[in-house]
């Protein structure tokens, strides 16, 4: 089996170098001496992603791996049309996914499903918005919105801002004076790193009370929040973390540093497509194999794949205690036998 490595090596170096570090232990892990990786460079737009992937077609790769960008991944799919070659792609962007384009990456929108779905369950339904005002602000804006309705939930407020420590405070700030006269029973906070910590420092000096205003988040939270004292009690969603904590140890102990965010689905992608060229032999990469319902234990927890490509994963609810988190609500071990 070849499997082509799609991987953002000039223009993401240190990705690239842990995703290619964690498909050689997924390799040792689940592979055999008959498994060829064949690495290249996506490069930076649509254009180079044709030409590299084109250049694995023709080393004979069986399935392609990568990239990562939304761009590369729409090139990668247009040079693999009509070959049967599935393409598993790393981007957020499930609009390019679907006719043999499978997405391994951490969707937005289905984290967005998971957090607001959990807190109508705890009778919140007025929920308040601190997002950036770029793409994945918006997408987080939009999901929200969506996810509301389902739920008959209503967002009050909405404040997307320029990314930076100054203005995610300011609107924190505009934010709590808005709550005095329009009280929400949630924040979502759709934030990570400085301004996060800035956000949550923000409106817990104006006067926002934790103890009726639940504050939450999406996986970007992981890491970081326990750091905030502002953040306790807060939740936010994440990939399993018992599953992720396994795959770092063993990437830890194998490369001696600690993998980027992406690189499991590195090892994910790879060791799939080792599980299913050995089961499956020249089907393995079969759609109906590929789309199995039952899904896959990954270095994130549970998952499987759509019919359009998009990714499905079990997740967690994690609530933020002060330099620790706590596990609420715990990604399920295996999808209902229904659905899609």
């Amino acid at each position: 089996m070849r499997v082509g490595l799609l991987l953002p090596f000039s223009l993401r170096p240190q990705d690239a170098a842990a995703l290619y570090n964690a498909a050689e232990l997924a390799l040792f892990d689940h592979g055999d001496q008959n498994t060829l990786l064949i690495p290249r460079d996506a490069g930076a737009d649509e254009a180079s992603a044709v030409a590299a992937t084109r250049a694995l077609v023709a080393d004979g790769a069986d399935i392609i791996i990568g990239p990562v960008l939304r761009e590369g991944v729409v090139g990668a799919a247009a040079a693999t049309r009509g070959q049967n070659i599935p393409v598993i792609g790393f981007s957020s962007d499930r609009t390019v996914g679907g006719d043999g384009v499978y997405l391994l990456s951490f969707q937005l929108e289905d984290e967005i499903s998971r957090i607001v779905s959990y807190a109508a369950a705890q009778n919140i339904r007025t929920i308040a918005l601190l997002a950036p005002s770029n793409e994945y602000g918006r997408r987080v804006e939009s999901a929200l919105r969506a996810e509301a309705r389902l739920h008959n939930m209503s967002v009050v407020h909405s404040t997307l801002y320029s990314r930076t420590d100054a203005d995610a405070a300011a609107a924190a700030a505009g934010l709590a004076s808005a709550l005095r006269t329009q009280p929400v029973q949630g924040v979502l906070i759709a934030e990570s790193g400085t301004p996060l910590r800035s956000i949550g420092t923000a409106l817990v000096r104006a006067g926002v009370d934790q103890r009726q205003v639940r504050f939450m988040g999406t996986s970007v939270w992981a890491g970081e929040a326990q750091r905030e004292p502002s953040l306790a009690g807060g939740w936010y969603v994440s990939p399993d973390p018992a599953a992720r904590t396994s795959f770092e140890s063993r990437y830890q102990t194998t490369y001696g540093n600690q993998p980027t965010r992406l690189a499991s689905l590195g090892y994910d992608a790879v060791a799939i497509a080792a599980l299913l060229s050995r089961d499956g032999g020249p089907n393995g990469f079969l759609r109906s194999r590929l789309e199995n319902s039952e899904g896959f234990s990954g270095s994130d927890g549970l998952f499987r794949f759509r019919s359009n490509g998009a990714i499905e994963r079990g997740l967690a609810i994690i609530e933020v205690r002060q330099n620790d988190v706590a596990i609420l609500d715990a990604a399920p071990r295996q999808f209902p036998r229904t659905g899609s």
